[in-house]
């Protein structure tokens, strides 16, 4: 049964008139009154008595004016609902993001993200395993580096190339690696199962098998290993900035491009339709990245950065 059938139906019971409900609602009588003759002919009731010169409703349509008020009271009940949500968007947002991206970037931008808009709530996961977003219940996932999954849509918030560091300590022990082969002599911390590196320079890329003493899913505790001078670490450059800055950990190879095309990116399911809070988080985030980019460019601080 069409609603907007009930919604004529409803008027013409109200103003009694079908040339008035069809200039209320852009149409014709002729349109209005084949409308009602559909609706009729569902309910194999006669809702109108009507004339050239008058329109009554029958006690049938007395008694079906009850329900039909009452379902469009409830549609647009429904319906505002929805616009409070989309003015002021609200409800669960679960995330997941990388332990070092996401407690020294991610994090900070949640906390300005729930100031702005205190009606959603965030569920925010830390994990260096990825993540299927429908098998674990997440929204989004915030990841960093090269995307092999086409099963979602990613939106890049960011570039993030990915460097090869150490210690001074563990440089003045043992040298720093001059070209991609000599990794293979070095003791290269492991995050995950990435036990080869792949390098390009100019058009020539090479892929090296890399080995140490220490191997972890956590690549927090994987630059925490590097600036104790265990090994070389490769990592995001968002992820170990501080550190280089610092002092704490020293670029090597930088003539060299490590993981190329690598970004900060916000993965999410496909849909028809992206629910208003989702698409305010994207927008925020994007916004984030950005002028966070921007400052760290000027020699600012990416955790201080804010859109």
């Amino acid at each position: 049964m069409d609603i907007q059938d009930m919604r004529i139906f409803a008027r013409v019971a109200a103003l009694r008139s079908l040339s008035a409900v069809g200039a209320e609602l852009s149409l014709t009588p002729g349109t209005i009154s084949k409308r009602l003759q559909a609706l009729e002919d569902q309910l194999s009731a006669r809702l109108f008595d009507r004339s050239t010169r008058s329109i009554r409703i029958t006690d049938e349509g007395t008694a079906f004016l009850v329900h039909v008020e009452r379902i469009l009271a409830e549609v647009e009940a429904a319906r505002a609902s929805v616009d409070d949500r989309v003015s002021k968007p609200r409800g669960k947002i679960r995330m997941a993001a990388p332990a070092a991206l996401g407690r020294r970037y991610v994090a900070p931008a949640l906390c300005r993200f729930l100031r702005h808009y205190p009606l959603i709530e965030v569920h925010f996961d830390l994990s260096d395993r990825s993540v299927n977003l429908q098998e674990h219940g997440y929204d989004v996932a915030v990841r960093s580096g090269t995307l092999s999954d086409s099963s979602v849509i990613a939106k890049r918030l960011a570039p993030d190339r990915h460097v090869i560091a150490a210690s001074a300590d563990y440089l003045a022990e043992r040298g720093q690696p001059l070209r991609a082969e000599d990794l293979s002599t070095h003791s290269c911390l492991i995050v995950g199962d990435r036990s080869q590196w792949s390098l390009s320079k100019g058009e020539v890329e090479k892929t090296v098998r890399v080995s140490g003493p220490f191997r972890s899913n956590d690549g927090d505790l994987m630059r925490r290993a590097a600036i104790e001078g265990y090994g070389l670490i490769q990592a995001s450059e968002l992820e170990i900035l501080p550190e280089l800055r610092s002092g704490r950990l020293v670029q090597v190879l930088s003539d060299y491009e490590i993981a190329g095309n690598a970004a900060v990116w916000a993965l999410y399911p496909s849909g028809k339709h992206m629910l208003p809070r989702m698409r305010v988080l994207l927008d925020f985030l994007t916004q984030w990245f950005r002028d966070a980019r921007s400052q760290a460019s000027d020699g600012q601080s990416l955790k201080a950065a804010a859109p």
